[in-house]
């Protein structure tokens, strides 16, 4: 059987030919890494790239693509020539099916644009509709207009537009869900949330795969550096990282070695003219909170991280937080929480059904700052607590993630394409 992966991010053996080092691993390698070898299936796996011709890679069972034109995030799906190239590719390669990895970006859908009587279906990752509802992520009016930035003037990009671009991307996620007709889903909150969009389309429920290097790393109270909290919650407003900053900031005086660790997306400006073009909104915002809260002591920004690099990270902290406005599920959390470490998350979208408040972790509203500081400092002061958290969180998601993840993807495969 040959699938199609549409994808958003060039995966590790693309990356290498291309860029000469590895991507950071997502957690989309994790299931590949299922397929390579078989003789019953050929994965396809294509993305698009500031490229001008297409490159084709072949590893074994699986063939990777680089599309020309540009990144998924700026890909335009009325484009003629990006038309074009999902043409030649779908007449090349003649998969049987297409499974796009998420509605964020376009490229899929000029893709199923173009492959109407193939069977196709979106595995949904972050929901637009959903996301744009919530894009502010509680930071008030006045100070948005006060995160504007040069570099946000001259892309037109300031948060703000931002949360308009997602309302515009939840209008093209509408017709791409419309196309496939087929979701996999790995909740209620999602499966719901899509009906609402189109009411009649085909749910699968299936959990991702977790990276094996999570799994294989657990948490001890007895090595932890004490006082210490991981987030992933770099980038962007959703992600929460300022109501992280705050609860940091009340916590500081009972604590005062507390120290954040986040991975990812440095939010500290280049000095001089090339800081001043590329700081944007979010990241002046996020620079305010810290100078005033006099936090810079507190802060270890460790930039982006390999997979195994950062299991490593999560048995070192005292606590793991997700902090975001709106998840459908984050797999980071996931990671933290088979890793065995003590999470506190807030109670979005479908979080709620992985995460028993009390048993398996902590729950708090996400408007909340003083309510995440208190489950911060439950953890902090009491470690048989942490130790139950831990524990119970990694066998909860244990059995949400078994080792039949692979087998229920081939098997939801197999229906799409004998449906046919």
């Amino acid at each position: 059987m040959k699938i199609l992966w549409i994808v958003n991010t060039t995966l590790n053996d693309l990356s290498k030919a291309l860029f000469g080092k590895g991507s950071n691993g997502v957690w989309m390698e994790a299931l590949l890494s299922e397929f390579r070898g078989r003789e019953d299936y050929q994965i396809v796996v294509a993305t698009t790239l500031p490229r001008k011709d297409t490159y084709r890679l072949e590893k074994g069972n699986i063939t990777y693509y680089a599309l020309p034109d540009t990144y998924p995030l700026f890909y335009d799906e009325n484009k003629p020539g990006n038309i074009r190239a999902w043409q030649a590719l779908i007449e090349a390669e003649k998969p049987e099916l297409i499974q796009v990895w998420g509605t964020e970006f376009s490229h899929g859908l000029c893709a199923l644009r173009v492959a109407r009587g193939i069977p196709a279906v979106v595995y949904m990752q972050g929901l637009l509709k959903s996301i744009a509802e919530v894009y502010r992520a509680g930071i008030s009016e006045r100070d948005l207009k006060k995160t504007r930035t040069l570099r946000d003037i001259l892309r037109h990009d300031s948060i703000l537009q931002q949360e308009q671009k997602f309302r515009v991307g939840a209008v093209k996620e509408a017709e791409t869900i419309r196309l496939a007709g087929n979701i996999i889903s790995e909740n209620e909150w999602c499966n719901n949330s899509v009906r609402e969009i189109v009411p009649d389309v085909k749910v699968f429920d299936c959990p991702l795969s977790i990276n094996k290097v999570f799994s294989e790393h657990r948490w001890d109270i007895k090595s932890v550096e004490r006082h210490s909290v991981i987030c992933t919650a770099s980038g962007y407003t959703i992600k929460g990282l300022h109501c992280l900053l705050w609860a940091v900031d009340l916590l500081k005086k009972e604590y005062p070695d507390i120290k954040l660790y986040v991975p990812g997306k440095k939010m500290v400006s280049e000095k001089g003219f090339k800081g001043l073009i590329h700081r944007d909104g979010y990241t002046k915002y996020i620079e305010r909170i810290i100078r005033e809260r006099n936090l810079e002591e507190h802060i270890v920004w460790l930039g982006s991280l390999p997979q195994e690099a950062l299991a490593a990270e999560y048995v070192k902290r005292h606590a793991f937080v997700m902090p975001s406005s709106i998840e459908n599920h984050s797999s980071s959390l996931k990671e933290a929480m088979i890793v065995g470490m003590p999470c506190v998350a807030s109670a979005v979208g479908g979080i709620p059904e992985y995460v028993r408040d009390g048993e398996s972790g902590f729950l708090y509203p996400f408007s909340d700052v003083s309510a995440l500081a208190d489950r911060i400092r439950w953890i902090f002061e009491d470690d048989d607590l942490a130790i139950r958290l831990g524990t119970a969180a990694r066998e909860n998601i244990q059995k949400l993630h078994d080792n039949r993840v692979f087998e229920r993807i081939c098997k939801i495969y197999e229906e799409l394409v004998c449906r046919k």
